[in-house]
């Protein structure tokens, strides 16, 4: 009986160690991010192996530029990506809720010897409801909605050149909201184009803008009211080697003439159709076929895959792929195209019916020009979510009301309720470290508005509480809803770990192994 107590001791433990090692491994990556919440965060200087420096408090920028070999940490910086992916802002918020919901659930297992099965359970009960919750208290808004900007100003507002910054965005924006273009859902990430060029000023172009150095000479710089088509086929000429395979001599000639009379059936074809623009994905285009185009005053260009793609949508138009449908294709006509040899740079302006805004980012050097390029793209993911998911008070507020209503939730007893409660705990850790970041006691300021509902927060500048919604501090609650999912699978991942093992090549696994024989080390 001794011996199996001793047993029993000796696991717990082994998994108690396990435990603490992932708990210590998730807590360190969020106290390096956690001082970045809010609008009075601060910044972090990252260097490179190469010496390169990045100041930024950007949260998924720190997260992916962190070099970690524990495993659990790994998984961490993962769930920061896919953050990141998903929505495009609130990575540190879904870190400082693991790490919060970490801390409790760990504290529940080490002290009160709860197993961690009922923990989860709870917490899925718990993260449920939140949403839920989220999803009530979330106010719809249109593109039309002056709370849109308001959004803006929270997302990016606190960073570098933040009021600079929120103007870039708010000003495109504004165009596209102006657009008098058929109506359709408006992807912002898709229709604001950005472009990081140091050397240049800011500028909102309502239009496209491509970087592109050579401009062949023999086309006029500026072009107005030109057509444009776009096209993806196969346009390279025939190679040497494959006449060198030809021992016929009038096989080689053939083919040739064959190619020519090709070469001339495509450039009449686009000639036929009006368009003073060709935009063309070939990587290898026929130098005849480039000439005939030149002599016709068409202007041809060199575009990637996704530049096609991107212009395609832009534009509203059709990609052609075979020659036989030139003559059918979208020809659309935009209202200029203007080449700056200097800065390397296509400007083509927009007509009414386009969607498409280019925003150029400049900065005093390359570390805060990229700095000031991701602001601008947590501003635009930020007013995209609110508009395909409604708002909700910032500042953490609306997390602190969740946060009451769940303990009130859990008031029913049992020990699912210990896992409800894991997550009503992280959810006010959100307005605790803003306000932590901004030099308050939180607890204090806390207290002071717990029976307030959830749309009243902490003004960081005062110190008094206030409606975030009528004081403008508003935030994307798809943003919010998604950095709670992304938290708690990080955290239902990490607490039922309970040992740490070492396991052979994926190439040696099973093979060769009896049905006996364990594929890992202890």
């Amino acid at each position: 009986m001794v011996e199996h107590n001793v047993s029993n001791i000796q696991t717990q433990k082994i998994e108690n160690t396990a435990l603490e090692n992932n708990c210590a491994a998730v807590l360190s990556i969020a106290d390096t991010v956690r001082t970045t919440l809010g609008p009075k965060g601060l910044d972090k200087l990252l260097v490179d192996e190469l010496g390169n420096r990045f100041i930024t408090n950007d949260g998924a920028t720190i997260m992916l530029s962190i070099k970690t070999i524990h495993p659990v940490a790994k998984m961490v910086v993962e769930i920061a990506d896919r953050q990141e992916a998903k929505s495009g802002d609130g990575t540190t918020t879904a870190v400082v809720l693991a790490a919060e919901m970490l801390k409790e659930g760990k504290r529940l297992i080490t002290d009160m010897g709860i197993h961690p099965t009922l923990i989860v359970r709870g917490m899925e009960i718990g993260i449920q409801r939140s949403i839920e919750l989220l999803k009530q208290m979330a106010v719809k808004i249109d593109i039309e909605d002056a709370r849109l900007a308001q959004v803006i100003t929270t997302a990016a507002g606190s960073r570098m050149d933040g009021d600079q910054v929120v103007s870039l965005v708010s000003e495109a924006v504004s165009l596209l909201k102006n657009s008098k273009g058929k109506k359709r859902m408006i992807n912002f990430k898709k229709s604001i184009l950005l472009i990081n060029k140091p050397e240049l000023e800011d500028l909102v172009f309502d239009g496209f803008v491509l970087q592109r150095q050579f401009h062949d000479p023999q086309i006029s710089n500026q072009l107005h009211n030109v057509g444009v088509i776009l096209a993806k086929m196969d346009l390279k000429e025939s190679r040497e080697s494959w006449t060198m395979e030809m021992k016929n001599y009038d096989d080689v000639v053939r083919m040739k003439e064959n190619q020519a009379r090709i070469t001339k059936e495509i450039s009449d074809s686009i000639c036929r159709t009006g368009a003073g623009i060709l935009f063309i994905s070939s990587p290898q285009v026929d130098e005849l076929l480039l000439s005939n185009l030149l002599v016709k005053n068409i202007l041809p260009i060199h575009v990637s895959n996704e530049e096609l793609l991107t212009i395609a949508y832009a534009f509203d138009m059709q990609v052609i792929r075979r020659k036989e449908d030139i003559e059918r294709g979208t020809v659309v006509t935009i209202k200029s195209m203007c080449y700056d040899e200097e800065k390397g740079l296509f400007f083509f302006e927009n007509l009414a019916q386009q969607n498409v805004v280019t925003i150029i980012i400049g900065g005093a050097t390359k570390v805060t020009s990229q700095e000031r390029w991701r602001s601008v793209k947590d501003g635009i993911s930020a007013a995209q979510s609110a508009l395909n998911d409604g708002i909700v008070a910032g500042g953490g507020a609306v997390e602190l009301c969740i946060s009451e209503k769940l303990k009130e939730k859990s008031l029913n007893g049992g020990v699912e309720s210990l896992g409800i409660e894991v997550v009503a705990h992280a959810l006010s850790s959100i307005m605790r470290q803003i306000l932590t970041n901004a030099g308050f006691s939180a607890f204090e300021k806390m207290t002071e508005i717990r029976n307030k509902s959830g749309e009243y927060g902490i003004n960081i500048n005062t110190g008094k509480i206030e409606n975030m919604l009528e004081a403008g501090v508003i935030d994307s609650a798809g943003i919010k809803i998604n950095a709670l999912k992304s938290a708690a699978e990080i955290v239902k991942a990490v607490l039922r770990i309970d040992r740490i093992l070492i396991a052979h090549s994926p190439h040696n696994a099973v093979v060769g192994k009896s049905a006996n024989e364990p594929n890992l080390k202890g």
